[in-house]
């Protein structure tokens, strides 16, 4: 440990509430969104004891094909991922666009699950926006490696298909 860390400076950080009671979640692979020119990974996050209702995968495969046909995303290498995280009380898709070879981009939308409202875009506001949780990152960082191992080979149509079938599945 770091000298210049007083331990007792480390009592007043990180402290979670002592009502918080961390779980497991489960992430499971879908069938892939297809959209013209592009395809996604496709995740579910989810309670172990909940399954995600298919009304809910529906919206939100729509909700990318849309984003995608709209030209908000840049498409342009067309291998990409998603997820939907569905918690207790919302839903949670996010969008990962590869880019720059090397850089995943993110669009997030969300909404409660009590109302029938739309997802909406959970963005800039002047300060700091979210990235994923703790179980969301279980699928990111598995496609981190996936996507490195795609880089690392000759990227060709066997390589596309090795990555595509290169899914994650189990406790996050």
């Amino acid at each position: 440990m770091s000298s210049s860390i007083a331990a007792s400076s480390l009592s007043e950080l990180g402290n979670v509430s002592p009502t918080y009671r961390h779980v497991w979640k489960i992430a499971e692979p879908q069938e892939p969104i297809v959209v013209p020119c592009a395809v996604f990974k496709w995740y579910h996050v989810r309670d172990e004891e909940m399954a995600v209702p298919a009304e809910l995968d529906a919206e939100a495969r729509a909700h990318i094909a849309a984003t995608a046909a709209s030209g908000e995303l840049d498409l342009s290498y067309g291998l990409n991922i998603a997820l939907l995280h569905q918690t207790r009380a919302q839903a949670i898709v996010i969008t990962g666009v590869w880019r720059e070879h090397n850089e995943l981009w993110e669009r997030i939308v969300a909404r409660g699950l009590s109302a029938a409202t739309p997802l909406e875009l959970v963005g800039p506001n002047g300060g700091a926006t979210p990235a994923a949780c703790v179980w969301e990152f279980g699928v990111i960082c598995h496609e981190r490696m996936a996507w490195h191992r795609y880089l690392f080979s000759e990227r060709g149509d066997d390589d596309k298909r090795a990555w595509l079938s290169d899914t994650f599945a189990g406790r996050v």
